[in-house]
């Protein structure tokens, strides 16, 4: 996206014109605010001296105060119209606007018009839009759940793709309200694709071990809402199950409660109903098929199963080097709410092994479920199945998880590498104002380099 520049040169002075494109920018007029999307700032190293700046932005004019020779977006800037003063902003994140005379709820999506804008891309489309989540719908900061439609009525989806990230119709805006740096996820999600890839991958090369994120920065209804991961959904098509067609094949399930997910208890079934011992089923779908069998039966074997049994089979019904991995990076993150909860567990097709596929990776590096320090790091995270693992160390597995985690060490998990992503997100934010936006309008959290120096520690 490129900045159109205007100069006129009257006697004493020259003005310069902004010219900024559509959906390139957003105004919260409560807030007195102005973001403006751009990766063209360099244009404005050297403004000529007593150059008067206007910022164009749809043919409405803004009048910097100041007079100044340069742009950048570690500044913020003073401009006027009709008697108004804005603070100017600029941002190399994406800008997303969503508006909708719609009231916003939770189960039913409502027709809202979105537009999307980088340096790359513009979207403008209608989506369905409703609020995610379970008690993060009591924060002031929502998470959005998101539908791409080819008109209001919702009739039929279509899809969109953003970067690198897949093409689909369904997406996700994560609020990170209880998150004390807004990062703690990004990064989580990002390692996890870093330190794992999907055992057939080679067969289905579309495939991912897990959602991809972006950072964006969020209006609804005119007014800065902050900044948010932009993440893509775990479903079948993100992992290339193997659909249904009359059989099982594909399996994937969203642990949203505790027991039989963490292998704490097996109570019966009901295959009336979509959920069962803290699992949810997400494929397949609730008009294709409902049967519980197969994760019941998973879920008896590891609690149940005698020792022999199950030394001679875990790994033929569940995938090894995902249960290592997965447990390696658990207790990196020392994600508490993630040992049964807020995983995915998912089959490629019939016949072929369990694994795992993390999700809603908010509550990690040092922090509880609500943003509270947790600075606790002498145990061991585990659930009821690395329990039975550890203890009969199946296949040495003690020497195996100890030889994965020290490769990672030379990479992945190498601490410097480590510190070099969380340090160069929270300084980039700090020095950008990301947090200064942020704090306008949630001050939970004061963002200060305290809050840097407890995730390094």
């Amino acid at each position: 996206m490129f900045i159109i520049i205007g100069v006129v040169l009257p006697c004493a002075a020259q003005s310069l014109t902004i010219h900024i494109p559509k959906h390139h920018f957003q105004v919260d007029e409560e807030r007195s605010l102005i973001l403006v999307q751009t990766d063209d700032l360099e244009l404005y190293d050297n403004v000529p001296e007593n150059t008067n700046l206007i910022l164009s932005l749809n043919a409405s004019y803004y009048y910097f105060e100041t007079v100044s020779d340069d742009l950048k977006y570690t500044r913020s800037y003073q401009v006027t119209q009709s008697n108004q003063t804005f603070t100017l902003y600029f941002t190399q994140l994406p800008i997303i606007s969503i508006t909708t005379d719609n009231e916003i709820i939770d189960e039913e999506k409502v027709a809202a018009q979105f537009t999307y804008a980088d340096t790359e891309q513009t979207l403008v489309s209608t989506v369905g839009i409703e609020f995610r989540g379970g008690f993060s719908q009591t924060f002031p900061k929502k998470t959005f759940d998101l539908e791409f439609w080819e008109d209001e009525t919702g009739a039929e989806n279509k899809d969109v793709q953003f970067g690198n990230m897949r093409e689909d119709d369904d997406w996700i805006l994560d609020a990170l309200y209880n998150e004390p740096l807004r990062i703690r996820s990004h990064i989580a999600h990002k390692l996890w694709l870093d330190m794992h890839e999907l055992y057939y991958q080679d067969d289905e090369p579309k495939a991912k071990s897990g959602a991809d994120v972006a950072f964006v920065e969020i209006f609804i209804n005119g007014q800065y809402n902050g900044i948010y991961n932009l993440s893509e959904q775990v479903d079948r098509k993100q992992l290339q199950l193997e659909t249904f067609e009359g059989t099982l094949e594909g399996e994937l399930y969203k642990a949203v409660g505790w027991g039989a997910s963490t292998f704490t208890n097996l109570p019966s079934y009901d295959n009336a109903f979509r959920e069962w011992g803290g699992h949810e089923i997400k494929y397949p779908r609730i008009d294709d098929y409902t049967n519980w069998e197969h994760l019941y039966n998973f879920t008896d074997f590891v609690i149940n199963s005698d020792e022999s049994d199950f030394e001679n089979e875990i790994w033929d019904r569940f995938h090894y080097d995902n249960y290592l991995d997965y447990f390696i990076f658990l207790n990196v993150l020392r994600a508490l709410d993630n040992t049964g909860k807020n995983i995915y567990i998912g089959k490629y097709k019939a016949d072929e092994p369990y694994f795992y596929v993390p999700w809603d990776l908010d509550a990690c590096f040092g922090v509880f479920w609500d943003g509270t320090y947790d600075a606790y790091t002498e145990d061991i995270l585990k659930n009821g199945f690395h329990e039975r693992v550890i203890e009969l160390n199946v296949d040495s597995y003690a020497d195996t998880v100890s030889q994965k985690w020290f490769a990672f060490r030379e990479n992945q998990l190498n601490s410097e590498h480590l510190k070099e992503q969380i340090e160069n997100i929270y300084y980039n934010f700090k020095e950008h104002k990301i947090y200064e936006r942020e704090e306008l309008v949630y001050p939970n959290y004061d963002f200060e380099d305290s809050d840097l120096n407890y995730i390094l520690n």
